[in-house]
C-alpha cells in the first residue's frame, strides 16, 4: 500500500517535468573501474543516458538491476517488471518521439527509491500528422542524390497522415504521373510504391512530387522530395572510378549495412552506372551489379574502356598449397565462391584467356579446371576437386596485375596417444575489448557485466583444455589489449593458425523484443570448408548445454565466419542481455558446460576423443530448433547480409 500511494500522490504534487528533474540519472556500472563498496541501489545498463535509438521506435528493451533489501518490486513507467533474486531485469517497454524518460520506481515495503533514464527517439511521432494533411519532410524520398539507368526499379516511400490518398509523380518521366501509392498497414502513414523506368527513356532528370488528399476535414497536402532521381543516357551510363581500398567487399543492394556479397571484391578500376542512399553502384557485366559507398571510389576522367586479358595461367603445388596465378594486364573485379565440389572463379571486365596453361598433376586436391565465358567480359574458371578432397582454406590477392589464387592444404599433425592434438594451432578469439564507457564494445549484461570479459573468461578457462591435448593455442586478447577485427585477422594468418573459433555473448537490436521467444546459443560459419568444424561444436552444444537452440547457420554477415584461409566459426554460447543468462555467464559454474561443449567440439573436429568429463549435464528439452542453413554444392547459396 505503501507503493501504491506514493505512485498515486507523487505526481499531484508536481509537473512531470520537475519530478524528472528531482530524481537522479540511473547509473551504470561499466564506467566504474572498481566496483564500488556500496553500489547505487539502481542501475540500467541498457540503454545508456542520452542515448539516441533506432528511428521511429515504437517499443524497445530496458534492462538493470535493483539491489534493495528483497523482495523487491519494480515499476517503470507504470509496468510493474519482474526483479530476479540477484536484482537483475529486464523489460520491453513502450516509447515516443522525441525526448523520452524512463521512470524507474524500486521498492521493497521499507523504502522507496526512484531513478531516470533519459533517450531520445528520432523521428516526428505519426500523431502529428493527425489534424490535417501533411506529410513528414524527413521521411521523403529521396534524400540524397540517385542516379539510374533506363529498365530500372525505384522504390518510392512517404510517411505523413495516415488513413489519406496519396499519389507520387515523377517529373518527365513515361508513365510517372499520379503513380497511386498503397499504405503500410503494419506502419500508419507510411505510403510505397515501385516505379520501373521505361527501356527507353531519355536522359533526364526529374522532381519527385508526393500529393495527399482525403485528409482530416477533407484537407490536402503536396511535397517535392528534397533530391531529384536522374535517368542516366542508356548509350553511355558508365563514369569510371579507382576503387581506393583494394579488396573491399561489395553489397547486394544500397543499403548502409549488411546485405553483403560476401564472395565478390573489387579492385582496380570500375565502371558506375547507378548512385543511391550514399552508394554507388559497380557494373560488373551485362548481368551482374553490385553496390559500394561512395567513400571507397577516386572518381576518374572519362577515358575508353579497355577489358583486360589473360596471358597465361601457371598452376604449382607445394607442401602446404596448391597455387594458380593468373597473369593479367591490370587489376579487376573477381569473385569467388567455394563449393563442396569445386571453386569457381569469375574475373570481370576480363574478355580473353590465351589458354597457355598446364596442369600439375601432383596436387592432392585439383582433378581439373574449365574455363568459359558465361557474360560479356567475364571470365569464369571452375576448379574441381578430385574425390574425397577439400582445401583447407582459400586465399587470394593481386600481385602488380597477377591475380594469385592458394588453396589450401589440410595442416599435417604430429598426435600422440597422449596428446591427439600435437601439431594443432588453435586460434581462440574472445571477442570485443574493453571499453567502459557507452557505447561499449560488446554487449553488457544487467548487471553490469561486459561481453568482452564474459568472452575473456571463457577463452581462458578453454584455452588450458585444448593445451593438455598437445593443441599450441594462440589467443588474439589476454588481458586488456584491443586488437581489432582485421588485427585479429592479420595476427591469425601471422601465427599460421589452423582454425579460428570466435566467441561472444548475443545482443539484439533495442527494437526487438527479448522476451518474444526463447533465445539461447547459435554456432555460424560461411565456407564450405568451415562446415565440419560449426557441425561438431553445435552438436556438443546441444548435448551439453542446458539452453534454447538457436541453430547453426550458414552466415555471410559476420566477419569471422567470412574468414576465408581456415575454418573460421562464430559461436554466440548465449544471450547475456537476458537476466539468467547473463548469471550464467558470470560464474564458473555456469560456464563449465559452454567451456565443456567448446572443447569437445574442437576434440571431435579433430577425429579426437574427448576426455570424460566429471560429471554429464543433462539437458531438458526446448523449442524445435532453427533450420540448419547449409551451403548446398550445385548452386551459390542466397546472400543474406553486428559485424564481428
Amino acid at each position: 500500500m505503501k507503493r501504491t500511494l506514493f505512485l498515486l500522490i507523487f505526481p499531484l504534487f508536481f509537473p512531470l517535468n520537475d519530478v524528472c528533474a528531482a530524481i537522479p540519472t540511473a547509473l551504470y556500472l561499466p564506467a566504474q573501474e572498481k566496483q564500488l563498496e556500496k553500489g547505487p541501489a539502481i542501475t540500467v545498463q541498457y540503454p545508456h543516458e542520452n542515448m539516441t535509438v533506432a528511428r521511429g521506435a515504437k517499443k524497445i528493451f530496458i534492462f538493470g538491476q535493483v539491489t534493495l533489501p528483497p523482495p523487491v518490486k519494480l515499476d517503470i513507467n507504470g509496468e510493474e517488471i519482474p526483479v530476479r533474486p540477484n536484482g537483475a531485469f529486464l523489460a520491453f517497454l513502450p516509447v515516443q518521439s522525441g525526448a523520452f524518460e524512463f521512470v524507474l520506481t524500486a521498492s521493497n515495503g521499507s523504502e522507496i527509491l526512484q531513478a531516470v533514464r533519459r533517450i531520445t527517439v528520432p523521428g516526428a511521432d505519426i500523431q502529428n500528422f493527425s489534424d490535417k494533411a501533411e506529410f513528414d519532410p524527413e521521411e521523403i524520398f529521396p534524400q540524397k542524390t540517385v542516379e539510374l539507368v533506363a529498365g530500372d526499379t525505384v522504390s518510392l516511400y512517404a510517411r505523413g497522415t495516415a488513413g489519406a490518398s496519396v499519389t507520387v509523380t515523377l517529373s518527365g518521366l513515361k508513365d510517372g504521373k499520379n503513380l497511386p501509392m498503397k499504405e503500410d498497414v503494419s506502419s500508419p502513414g507510411s505510403y510505397r510504391t515501385q516505379y520501373v523506368i521505361a527501356p527507353d527513356q531519355k536522359p533526364k532528370t526529374a522532381k519527385i512530387t508526393y500529393r495527399m488528399k482525403d485528409g482530416p476535414d477533407g484537407s490536402s497536402a503536396k511535397i517535392t522530395a528534397p533530391e531529384k532521381l536522374k535517368v542516366l543516357s542508356a548509350k553511355d551510363p558508365f563514369t569510371r572510378a579507382t576503387i581506393i581500398n583494394d579488396g573491399v567487399k561489395l553489397r547486394k543492394i544500397p543499403t548502409p549495412r549488411e546485405n553483403l556479397y560476401p564472395f565478390y571484391r573489387a579492385y582496380g578500376s570500375v565502371l558506375i552506372n547507378g548512385r543511391m542512399n550514399g552508394q554507388y553502384r559497380i557494373a560488373l557485366n551485362d548481368r551482374e551489379s553490385a553496390w559500394l559507398e561512395e567513400t571507397n571510389f577516386k572518381m576518374e576522367s572519362a577515358q575508353d574502356y579497355t577489358p583486360n586479358r589473360i596471358t597465361q595461367l601457371r598452376m604449382n603445388t607445394a607442401d602446404d598449397k596448391t597455387r594458380f596465378v593468373f597473369h593479367g594486364e591490370r587489376k579487376i573485379p573477381i569473385s569467388v565462391h567455394e563449393y563442396n565440389d569445386r571453386l569457381e572463379l569469375a574475373l570481370y571486365y576480363t574478355d580473353q584467356f590465351d589458354e597457355n596453361f598446364s596442369m600439375d598433376a601432383t596436387s592432392p586436391l585439383v582433378e581439373n579446371i574449365v574455363w568459359s565465358q558465361p557474360a560479356k567480359d567475364t571470365l569464369l574458371f571452375k576448379i574441381y576437386f578430385k574425390k574425397g578432397a577439400a582445401p583447407w582454406g582459400h586465399a587470394y590477392d593481386f600481385e602488380e596485375n597477377n591475380l594469385v589464387l592458394d588453396l589450401i592444404h589440410t595442416p599435417v599433425l604430429t598426435p600422440t596417444p597422449d596428446k591427439p592434438l600435437t601439431g594443432a594451432r588453435i586460434l581462440i578469439d574472445a571477442g570485443h575489448s574493453p571499453r567502459r564507457q557507452p557505447p561499449y564494445d560488446g554487449a553488457v549484461g544487467p548487471t553490469g557485466y561486459l561481453e568482452y570479459e564474459a568472452n575473456l573468461a571463457l577463452a581462458e578457462e578453454l584455452k588450458p583444455l585444448l593445451e593438455r591435448e598437445g593443441a599450441a593455442v594462440l589467443m588474439t586478447r589476454e588481458g586488456s589489449n584491443r586488437k581489432n577485427l582485421q588485427e585479429r585477422y592479420k595476427y591469425a594468418l601471422q601465427e599460421n593458425a589452423h582454425i579460428f573459433v570466435s566467441l561472444h555473448y548475443n545482443a539484439l537490436p533495442e527494437t526487438v523484443n527479448p522476451l518474444s521467444r526463447a533465445r539461447g546459443f547459435s554456432v555460424y560459419y560461411n565456407y564450405p570448408h568451415s562446415f565440419r568444424l560449426a557441425q561438431s561444436v553445435y552438436d556438443a552444444f546441444t548435448k551439453r548445454v542446458n539452453l534454447p537452440d538457436n541453430g547453426m547457420i550458414a552466415n555471410d554477415v559476420l566477419f569471422i565466419p567470412r574468414i576465408p584461409q581456415m575454418p573460421s566459426i562464430l559461436v554466440e554460447n548465449a544471450y547475456i542481455i537476458l537476466p539468467e543468462q547473463e548469471e550464467m555467464a558470470r560464474s564458473k559454474k555456469g560456464r563449465e558446460p559452454l567451456v565443456r561443449a567448446l572443447y569437445e567440439g574442437i576434440m571431435n573436429f579433430y577425429g579426437a576423443e574427448p576426455r570424460p568429463s566429471k560429471k554429464t549435464a543433462k539437458r531438458r528439452a526446448f523449442r524445435k530448433p532453427m533450420k540448419k542453413v547449409v551451403l548446398l554444392p550445385s548452386k551459390p547459396s542466397s546472400d543474406k547480409t553486428k559485424n564481428r
